[in-house]
């Protein structure tokens, strides 16, 4: 199945009651997920999964697909300083990249590296379906750019005339062995995804159970069910413990083997 048929598969509402009170919400019409696995139930934040894991891991390395501008709605952002992270940035949209490096300057480390490209099956290029920047909406529009363009196109029921903002940028796209040895990737201890809609393709195509980061953070509001409970399904096996939020799910692997050096 391609990104695109996971995208569409994927699409539509979770299991779980509604979030009240979500008027502001940038994904009012999205529910939560129940957990179907008690026995892997796990009642904590990233923050506390960070300070837990630095016990004996002091150095923490993250890769982040879907970056963004590295600010708005980011979860890892307020965290580096106190949990002394270091990491890797992937964002496609070159205004959003521009912003990133911006707003990560403040920490005038070489200690981040970025990457402006999406994360796919093959290298090459891909058309990335994205709003244009001068298109006036709700703050979080800039952030919906997705390589599935009906992914977009489904969220016309709460913008109106959406398809009329949408263009195309030709993006690089790197797959994740190809992302590891450009850049010297070692292993990584958090991976973060917040993909608009790819973020179960993009969870199978890192392989977990290779790579093993002891922590995985992704944006689950965009999953059905059968779609979401795949994610679990390639998590808690391996012993991940689970943790879901109203929009993301934690996983977290408390003592987590060596990384497969083939992974790469």
């Amino acid at each position: 199945m391609d990104g695109a048929d996971r995208c569409r598969e994927g699409g539509a509402a979770s299991a779980g009651p509604q979030d009240p009170g979500d008027g502001a919400s940038r994904t009012p019409r999205f529910l939560v997920p129940q957990l179907h696995h008690p026995e892997s139930e796990l009642d904590a934040t990233l923050d506390m999964v960070l300070s837990h894991y630095r016990q004996t891991h002091p150095e923490i390395r993250y890769l982040e697909v879907g970056a963004f501008d590295g600010v708005s709605g980011d979860p890892i952002y307020p965290l580096i300083e106190k949990h002394g992270l270091k990491g890797y940035l992937v964002e496609p949209q070159r205004d959003a990249f521009a912003k990133l490096k911006a707003n990560y300057a403040r920490f005038g480390s070489p200690d981040f590296v970025f990457v402006n490209a999406a994360i796919g099956e093959r290298d090459g290029t891909v058309p990335l379906y994205r709003i244009k920047p001068e298109s006036s909406g709700p703050e979080w529009l800039p952030q919906i750019a997705s390589l599935d363009q009906n992914f977009l196109v489904g969220l016309s029921d709460i913008i109106p005339n959406l398809e009329s903002l949408i263009e195309i940028e030709t993006v690089p796209c790197f797959t994740f062995a190809t992302l590891f040895q450009t850049y010297g990737i070692p292993h990584i201890d958090l991976l973060q995804i917040d993909a608009e809609g790819r973020d179960a393709e993009i969870l199978e195509l890192f392989d977990v159970a290779h790579r093993r980061p002891a922590m995985v953070h992704f944006e689950h509001k965009h999953l059905n069910e059968p779609v979401y409970e795949r994610c679990l399904a390639s998590l808690i096996p391996l012993g991940y413990k689970i943790s879901i939020a109203r929009d993301d799910t934690l996983a977290y692997l408390a003592a987590p083997a060596e990384a497969d050096p083939l992974a790469q």
